[in-house]
């Protein structure tokens, strides 16, 4: 009987929590017969032992597979991610770059041999190439990146962002009460801490902002990593997922500051792959400003996301969210959802006037229910992790 080998990366650094969390998950799959192969950069003891220390394969079948990956792989994709992620490198970024990750990722994988390949977010080209050349090769993968939840991984067979499960629509829940009450718990909890994950620059606002008429609206929209995310190059189907209208979080920030010039529209970049470090005003009413962005949805009063988990700080804030064709939370009830570009300033206007309903508070308790307890992977050992993990091999 053939044995059964998962390979699993990650790409952060983790702190002492996490590592365990994860350890949990390579243990989770032993008892499971998997063998565990760790691929990644971590200098860590614990996962020393599960590296692939020696790459061996067939010359023959791996040179039919890495031509057979090559003349299939998405190039133009892969080099315009490569050029962003690796935009402060001296040496060029072209295809013979794009060849040698090719060539290094089926060499590891004729060595491996993997029933599945669980990819630390498959738009990333750290381990994204990998991605892409294991589906080629058929071979079963799934998304990993930090849950929506503290204490979690997300696992998705379909991907991470838009590509998951819970990404872009609706979810059909098995138990909405059981799921409300464990939602308000969670609710209350994280009423106390921020979600944020990321190192955030601190910088005052302009006077004009702090300073803003009664009649004016002041919306902050936080952006995505444009790199990381799947939204470069503009012109790629995984662009859609995020930002369906729009080709950067800096267009969209300008046509919802043009959508009526009573709006005072902050843009906050997402800090990786920033290009615009310095902030600077946009437009007569639009700023782009690198600070801490619970201190900016303490300052607004609308907050516009298209996928960032700050969708859910807004709430938490009991700050009215709208998401612009994409989100965590779009479709779920949670939000004020624009469905065409022309609904824009109407959209804002009306969650300015509402304000975070009753009806979305409840949606969005349900969902954090749903979250913790039948689709995200939680460090610590729950019932729940077997639900994931079944969810991810069938």
């Amino acid at each position: 009987m053939k044995e059964k080998v998962v390979v699993l990366s990650c790409a952060p650094v983790l702190n002492e929590v996490q590592t365990q969390g994860l350890m949990q998950l390579v243990h989770d799959f032993e008892q499971r017969q998997y063998r565990v192969i760790y691929y990644g950069n971590l200098n860590n003891k614990s996962f020393n032992r599960y590296r692939l220390t020696d790459v061996k394969y067939n010359k023959l079948i791996y040179k039919i597979k890495f031509y057979w990956v090559l003349l299939r792989i998405d190039r133009h994709k892969w080099i315009a991610r490569l050029k962003e992620h690796l935009a402060d490198q001296q040496q060029p970024i072209n295809y013979k770059i794009l060849k040698g990750a090719v060539r290094s990722a089926v060499q590891y994988f004729c060595t491996a041999k993997p029933d599945l390949f669980i990819c630390w977010n498959p738009f990333s080209p750290i381990f994204g190439v990998m991605a892409d050349t294991a589906r080629l090769l058929g071979i079963k993968t799934g998304g990993m990146d930090w849950g929506f939840l503290p204490g979690t991984f997300l696992i998705d067979s379909g991907g991470t962002l838009a590509h998951s499960q819970v990404f872009n629509g609706s979810v059909t829940y098995a138990d909405p009460h059981r799921y409300l009450t464990i939602g308000e718990s969670l609710f209350s909890d994280l009423n106390k801490q921020s979600v944020s994950l990321y190192q955030q620059a601190t910088e005052p606002l302009p006077d004009e902002l702090v300073q803003a008429d009664a009649r004016q609206i002041k919306v902050l929209l936080i952006g995505i990593d444009m790199v990381d995310s799947g939204a470069v190059p503009d012109t790629d189907a995984d662009r859609i997922g995020l930002l369906p209208f729009h080709k950067s979080c800096i267009t969209q920030a300008l046509d919802v500051a043009a959508a009526d010039p009573d709006f005072r529209v902050i843009l906050k970049p997402h800090p990786s792959h920033n290009t615009t470090p310095q902030s600077q005003k946009l437009s007569d009413n639009c700023w782009l400003i690198n600070t801490n962005p619970d201190e900016l949805i303490s300052w607004a009063d609308v907050i516009i996301c298209s996928g960032s988990k700050m969708e859910f700080s807004a709430l938490l804030a009991d700050k009215p969210l709208v998401n612009i064709g994409a989100g965590i939370l779009y479709k779920k009830g949670c939000s004020y959802d624009i469905n065409q570009p022309a609904e824009i300033a109407d959209c804002i206007r009306q969650a300015w006037q509402h304000g975070v309903t009753h009806e979305q508070l409840q949606a969005f308790k349900i969902f954090l229910g749903y979250l913790h307890e039948d689709y995200l992977y939680l460090y610590n050992q729950s019932h729940n992790n077997a639900v994931v993990l079944d969810r991810l091999i069938s």
